[in-house]
This record gives C-alpha cells, sequence and structure tokens, in this order.
C-alpha cells in the first residue's frame, strides 16, 4: 500500500520529518519558513505520523514474509 517496502528508508524518512518538525518548532517567530517545514514533515511522513507509522509496521511484515520458508 505504501511506496517503500525498505525499513531503512522509512526510518530515514522518519527522521527527517521529525528534523524538519523540530526546525519549525525551533524559527516559530518566522511563520512562513515554519509552515514550509512542516509541509516537509507532512510529505516525508506520506501525510500524517500515523500513516509513517503504518508504512513501518507494513515493512516489518514484509521482510518477515520473505525471511520465512514457504
Amino acid at each position: 500500500m505504501y511506496c517503500s517496502t525498505s525499513l531503512s528508508t522509512q526510518l530515514f524518512r522518519g527522521a527527517l520529518a521529525a528534523a524538519s518538525i523540530a526546525g519549525a518548532v525551533a524559527i516559530t517567530p518566522h511563520f512562513w519558513p515554519a509552515i514550509g517545514l512542516l509541509g516537509l514533515a507532512i510529505y516525508l511522513m506520506r501525510g500524517c505520523p500515523a500513516c509513517w507509522l503504518i508504512g513501518i509496521l507494513e515493512a516489518i511484515r514484509d521482510r518477515r514474509e520473505r525471511k520465512q520458508p514457504m
């Protein structure tokens, strides 16, 4: 359902999103750059933190399914 099945890619995107949110909070007095960073975080998480978490859970499930012999 989500675009990346790589767990490392999902975690990297999450780290970048967290950094974007932290940057937005740090530069709150500057409204438009902060809004831009929040938009970047939403894009990196593919919507919301729950969507990002579901993507991680699907990546873990896919990894386990590929490792199990049939």
